[in-house]
């Protein structure tokens, strides 16, 4: 147990290596380095498929287990949970309505996007949102990493390590003039790492969902869209206080009330 897991060293290892190489050419861009004008709507796509892609590469060529890749897709199939979870997975828009609520009171405005006045734009959006960050990432991060790091250490912990690299993987965005440079990297910070715990929390009540990880990603996704930037500090205070209370209620150890988490030892994956 106390070996290095190099498959999940190299996961994290390409995950970033390829997304970073991606997201070089709108940093380039941005600073003049490059001329050309880029689809960054492609690049994006293309750059948040990177943990998966991650993924599948070791999986497929570093661990070379007949049927692994598609044992990891079918996780996005375990769908026959407690209802509660579903809930839980939409807690983030309730997030951003509350922080809405709370900016509106202390600062006297509103800092609304507007996200859901035009019905098209927003399904524009959630479209864009769904195929890049919610189903490109997850099967990477929850459905390889997350699993191989709780058989080293509790499941805080591991939800914490998780959320850091999640956070630090994004980081290029905020040098590439696409509008993240004006959200405070701290509050995000802290939002990658609450949000983990919460996943973590849903993904081990679930036997291993990846399609509730990838839920509680695309309703991360619509959150942060609803509100303007300087409303992230109160957005990530709430997403701080929620992951306190589920470690309270659940315990650090495994974040669930279940007996023994669906990790199979011997192969280092979900059940």
């Amino acid at each position: 147990m106390n070996k290095t897991d190099k498959p999940l060293i190299l996961f994290f290892i390409i995950a970033f290596l390829l997304a970073w190489a991606v997201m070089a050419l709108p940093v380039a861009q941005h600073f003049g380095v490059l001329s050309a004008e880029l689809q960054l709507e492609i690049l994006l796509i293309i750059g948040s498929w990177m943990p998966n892609i991650a993924a599948f590469i070791v999986l497929g060529f570093i661990i070379k287990r007949k049927g692994n890749i598609k044992a990891l897709l079918r996780g996005w199939l375990k769908w026959n949970m407690h209802p509660g979870w579903y809930l839980l997975a939409l807690s983030p828009i309730l997030f951003g309505f509350i922080t809405i609520i709370i900016y509106q009171l202390i600062y006297s405005y509103s800092p609304y996007t507007e996200l859901f006045a035009d019905p098209a734009q927003f399904i524009g959006l959630l479209i864009l949102i769904t195929i890049t960050g919610a189903m490109g990432e997850e099967l990477g991060w929850r459905g390889f990493a997350l699993p191989r790091l709780q058989l080293r250490m509790n499941a805080l912990n591991a939800s914490i390590i998780l959320g850091i690299i999640w956070a630090l993987w994004h980081l290029p965005l905020w040098f590439a003039g696409l509008g993240f440079e004006a959200i405070p990297y701290w509050a995000y910070m802290l939002i990658g790492v609450s949000f983990s715990v919460m996943v973590t929390a849903a993904c081990n009540s679930s036997g291993g969902s990846l399609l509730i990880a990838t839920l509680f990603h695309l309703f991360l996704n619509v959150a942060v869209n609803m509100i303007e930037n300087e409303a992230f500090p109160i957005l990530a205070m709430i997403f701080v206080i929620s992951a306190i209370s589920i470690i309270a209620y659940f315990g650090p150890k495994k974040l669930s009330k279940i007996t023994k988490l669906p990790i199979d030892k011997e192969i280092k994956a979900w059940s």
